[in-house]
């Protein structure tokens, strides 16, 4: 089975990415690229130890991540689908995306979308979040999957009854440059792909994670099935 289907999942900071990516990616079918998975673990301490860079690469270390990535999955059996969480992040990765996909996989569709929703909810849902440092082993000890939690005991992990902590991008001064960032290229992005023929399709993240994973399924699937 050849890789049918490449979809960037886009949006602001607490906007249910992640969350979203989890939903959909646990069919086996499908994998999960996040870029902090797959660079070298120097580079990315070194972006977390200096706050003008909040986290980002130097584009040629992103462009080695993502082409590795493609390279290995793109003919894997049984594998049609790749979702790229929080990727790209500027219009030059956008670029950058184009360009690999048509040296791996020329036939594969490109389909990016974009969740959306109000500052407030975003802010809410930050302050509400937690992740587990004993369940997610962060390569620089700074997890980012959110964390289920125990009903009766909101500070207490569901999977492995360990202590809970707030994310630390989501602390107010960090959350505020994040979504500053983000505001100052989500129109270049969305011009980059409109222009490479690739048009963004919005949906309102203000939803339970299943209904708007179920708003995402039947693309792919008709994608895959086309294949």
């Amino acid at each position: 089975m050849a890789l049918a289907i490449v979809v960037p999942i886009l949006g602001p900071p607490a906007v249910g990415k992640t969350t979203l990516t989890l939903h959909l990616g646990a069919d086996p079918r499908r994998r999960v690229f996040r870029l902090r998975e797959h660079v070298p673990v120097e580079d990315l301490a070194a972006t977390a130890s200096a706050a003008d860079r909040l986290g980002w690469l130097h584009d040629s270390i992103v462009e080695a991540a993502l082409r590795g990535f493609l390279e290995r999955t793109a003919d894997l059996a049984l594998l049609d689908t790749v979702l790229l969480d929080n990727f790209p992040g500027t219009s030059e990765q956008v670029r950058m995306l184009v360009t690999v996909l048509a040296d791996i996989a020329p036939q594969c569709a490109l389909e990016p979308v974009e969740l959306e929703l109000g500052e407030r909810a975003r802010a809410r849902r930050a302050g509400q979040r937690r992740v587990c440092h004993h369940c997610e082993q962060d390569p620089i000890a700074d997890p980012r999957m959110p964390a289920a939690r125990v009903a009766s005991r909101t500070w207490s992990c569901a999977r492995c009854g360990g202590l809970l902590h707030p994310r630390r991008g989501d602390a107010p001064s960090l959350f505020a440059a994040r979504t500053r960032r983000h505001r100052d290229a989500t129109a270049e992005i969305r011009a980059a792909f409109r222009c490479l023929g690739h048009p963004v399709t919005t949906l309102d993240a203000d939803q339970e994670p299943a209904l708007l994973a179920a708003r995402v399924e039947p693309m792919l699937i008709s994608r895959s099935e086309a294949v």
